[in-house]
């Protein structure tokens, strides 16, 4: 085996790498900064909450909406506000107000469940007052 052969076997072995690098680069830049989006609907628990009870929410399905009310609990990484949002924060930043605290989140609103009457926000950050 010569240089150049042995050359050739190494740069092969390694673009594989370097392809996969620059797909995991690609597919991360397409995720949608939800905390940088501004919000199509703005208001409290209470009537965010009746406009999916109505059957009125359909179209703030998986939209950014900006929601004021106050901390009722805390489920793990979950904060909970007026007994029926359930906010699961944004990977890269905390959420841990106190309970009885009114505070502002923005969030991607991702279902309503009508069993238990909850609403949930994803990628949700507090909204500094």
């Amino acid at each position: 085996m010569d240089r150049w052969e042995m050359n050739w076997k190494i740069i092969r072995s390694i673009l594989p790498i370097i392809a996969l690098g620059a797909f995991v680069y690609y597919t991360k830049s397409l995720q949608p900064d939800y905390t940088a989006m501004d919000p199509v609907f703005e208001s409290d628990v209470k009537e965010l909450v009746w406009r999916f009870q109505m059957n009125e929410g359909a179209d703030l399905l998986y939209q950014v909406v900006q929601v004021n009310g106050t901390v009722t609990g805390f489920d793990s990484l979950l904060v909970i506000l007026g007994h029926r949002l359930i906010c699961a924060p944004d990977s890269s930043k905390s959420l841990t107000p106190p309970i009885g605290e009114t505070i502002t989140v923005k969030g991607r609103c991702i279902g309503y469940d009508d069993l238990l009457d909850e609403l949930r926000l994803d990628h949700v950050v507090q909204i500094k007052n």
